[in-house]
């Protein structure tokens, strides 16, 4: 099979074998497999991982062949993945049904081959089955909704937050921001790209601010929300220096929430964490369920946030056009 593959310095496109079965898994032939902002930083080399790697963990495609211990009307299912595998379900986490912190795990397209190929096995326990009248394409973002979906897991909305403040809007920001005006709350959003943030007000955010135009970041919010700060300020830049902004920009006993996964060392003042009393959240994955009745819904809309598509052959071209494009949002890799 076609797979493109990241030795430690490049992606080529080479032929491989094509995965061998265990009896507790599938092989789903891939469709469309969104690029991460995960897979940029492991290709920039900010993200340590196995070396030869197939990167891609946002993945749609129909289940081809399955082994034994598996139902055979499987086959032809249009399936997405969660990431997580080689579960112990033994472990202190998983004891407590928290199986996205298992301590064996490994994360498909991080640790273990992912799905910028024409085939991936996965196990059947992180099977989702979608429905016709979501594309391919849709059902890359199955994955990061999830994400999206999982910031309000970890983090309960109390009575007295009404207003979050994101900073970044590519794909998990603004699909944070559908998910968080759901939810009743007030966006004030802070990204770069005019065209991003118009995108926002698309899907009803009133407050947006470009972090170009703006000198006090801080101050803006401040003033937006009568001096004290946001209820709640999200970080979905994956850029440190944002860091600053976000604490200062946080009302006193506020909530920090950390989704970015840049993996890069990131200045943080402590004091003003511990003095101003701020809790601190952090996310990973999420409820595949509530993000596939999300997009069936049509609650969330994904569409627009397509930026591009590229077939699997010229994946080294869309890393370079998804990193360079400040407006860009994602790209989707099809593998016909």
């Amino acid at each position: 099979m076609k797979a493109a593959v990241y030795d430690g310095k490049v992606i080529n496109i080479k032929e491989t074998q094509k995965p061998t079965l265990t009896k507790s898994q599938a092989l789903i032939r891939v469709k469309a497999a969104g690029i991460c902002g995960t897979d940029l930083a492991i290709v920039k080399g900010y993200l340590s991982t196995p070396r030869p790697l197939i990167l891609g963990h946002e993945l749609a495609g129909e289940i081809v062949e399955v082994g034994n211990n598996m139902d055979q009307s499987w086959i032809g299912k249009r399936v997405t993945s969660e990431i997580n595998s080689d579960i112990d379900n033994s472990c202190f986490y998983c004891k407590r049904n928290l199986f996205t912190q298992c301590i064996s795990r490994k994360a498909l397209g991080i640790d273990i081959n992912g799905a910028f190929a024409e085939y991936v096995a996965v196990e059947s326990y992180l099977l989702h089955e979608f429905p016709a009248s979501i594309s391919f394409n849709e059902a890359t973002f199955i994955e990061p909704i999830a994400a999206a979906f999982q910031v309000f897991e970890m983090m309960p909305i109390e009575k007295d937050d009404k207003v979050i403040a994101i900073f970044g809007l590519g794909k998990l920001g603004l699909l944070i921001s559908q998910v968080a005006l759901s939810k009743g709350l007030d966006l004030i959003v802070v990204d770069g790209s005019d065209k991003k943030l118009e995108l926002a007000k698309k899907y009803g955010v009133k407050e947006t601010i470009n972090r170009f135009h703006e000198e006090n970041i801080s101050k803006r919010i401040q003033d937006l929300t009568g001096g004290l700060g946001a209820d709640i300020v999200l970080d979905a830049t994956g850029n440190p220096d944002a860091l600053k902004d976000i604490v200062a920009s946080c009302r006193t006993r506020g909530k920090l929430h950390i989704k970015s996964t840049h993996g890069l060392a990131t200045p943080i003042n402590l004091t003003d964490i511990v003095v101003r009393e701020l809790t601190m959240y952090g996310s990973r994955c999420g409820p595949f369920d509530k993000a596939i009745e999300g997009l069936k819904s049509g609650k969330i809309k994904v569409k627009d946030l397509i930026s591009e598509t590229y077939p699997l052959e010229k994946i080294q071209e869309a890393f370079k056009s998804y990193e360079k494009s400040r407006d860009h949002i994602k790209t989707i890799i099809k593998i016909e």
